[in-house]
């Protein structure tokens, strides 16, 4: 026997003991996902997040004992294997914000040496006509400046980010809980033909779902009035910096830009005045700021020259004053950072302007 009946009870003994410190990690890796990177960037997706159950983690114990392909001789080395204890998935509505949430994942957390995480793209239908399971996985860390407070024992705990289409999650699922641990022994012949058939129609259904938002992002940038919501903010702002992926660090710009009534392109665009498409000069005036902030030692955060942030360096002139006045009691990390710009901004012009020595 490769895990022995000793193992696994001691191992889920542990488990037992520490389950809390999993929930707790799960808890806050999908806080992180679901507010810095869904709602950040504006992606639709759905977060959710799991602790294993000692009695889950005990069946897959006992399912690695019965196939005999793994050999785990110690509870240690049983925790050292089973590495999705903890676990968040991301669910997109639409595939192509797969690869790019895949990218924020790996940029916000890190592996166990502290440096980014690397991601396995799972894509099982490539090898496999019959299997249409596809999935990116990353074994994710929090940061060292995370783990403080609370979180300061699970700075050793690793996580496990699954991000896939929603669609795709269908077809994972349902494969998982027939295929993966069947209840009444093998798939029938027709079982996997419908599991099949399914997986094409999941394929499908993500292309239908991407041209569905292609449909209702026309459809908003023809919509007059004030924005409805931070998808309708990029779908009718974007096409002013072609080629930029203006949905990155949009959701705070558009929490920041409600307390100063910027609510509708009519009145964005009364402040700015740059002409379209805005692209190249946005990024001129955002590399000289960024420039001046190097120049000065300010090095707390940096402006992405792809993403929203053009749109922020083209409004500061006429509403960082706002910006850093409009502070309210619950301000959002990344709400924070914009004001954070603003500040820089306002002292950089007192300093031109003669105001500050």
């Amino acid at each position: 026997m490769t895990i022995s009946e000793d193992t696994i009870k001691n191992a889920v003994l542990r488990y037992h003991r520490e389950y809390d410190r999993y929930l707790k990690l799960s808890a806050r890796v999908a806080e992180i996902c679901r507010f810095e990177i869904v709602e950040g960037n504006a992606i639709r997706a759905q977060v959710t997040f799991r602790a294993k159950s000692p009695k889950s983690l005990e069946g897959k114990l006992r399912r690695f004992a019965a196939s005999g392909k793994k050999d785990l001789p110690s509870v240690q080395s049983v925790f050292d294997a089973v590495r999705d204890l903890a676990a968040v998935r991301i669910a997109t509505y639409e595939q192509r914000h797969e690869d790019q949430v895949v990218q924020l994942v790996c940029n916000r957390f890190v592996d166990l040496r502290g440096a980014p995480p690397n991601s396995e793209r799972k894509d099982k239908n490539a090898a496999d006509n019959n299997n249409f399971y596809r999935a990116t996985h990353i074994e994710a860390f929090l940061p060292e400046g995370d783990v403080i407070g609370t979180y300061a024992n699970v700075s050793d705990v690793p996580c496990e980010v699954q991000v896939c289409s929603m669609m795709a999650h269908v077809w994972n699922e349902v494969e998982h809980d027939l295929g993966y641990k069947p209840l009444t022994g093998s798939l029938s012949d027709q079982e996997r033909n419908l599991l099949v058939m399914l997986g094409h129609a999941v394929r499908q259904g993500d292309m239908t779902i991407g041209s569905l938002f292609s449909e209702t992002e026309r459809r908003q940038r023809e919509h007059g009035g004030v924005f409805t919501d931070v998808y309708d903010f990029v779908a009718r702002v974007r096409g002013w910096f072609p080629g930029i992926d203006f949905g990155r660090n949009a959701g705070p710009l558009y929490e920041a830009l409600q307390p100063v009534r910027l609510v509708s392109p009519e009145s964005i665009r009364k402040l700015v005045t740059v002409a379209e498409p805005m692209t190249a000069a946005a990024q001129n005036a955002l590399d000289e700021f960024s420039g001046k902030l190097a120049s000065k030692g300010d090095a707390r955060f940096t402006p992405d020259r792809n993403s929203s942030d053009l749109l922020l360096i083209l409004l500061l002139p006429k509403v960082a004053n706002y910006i850093v006045s409009s502070s309210g009691d619950a301000v959002s990390d990344g709400v924070a950072r914009l004001r954070w710009f603003a500040a820089r901004f306002q002292e950089l012009s007192k300093v031109e302007s003669g105001g500050l020595s």
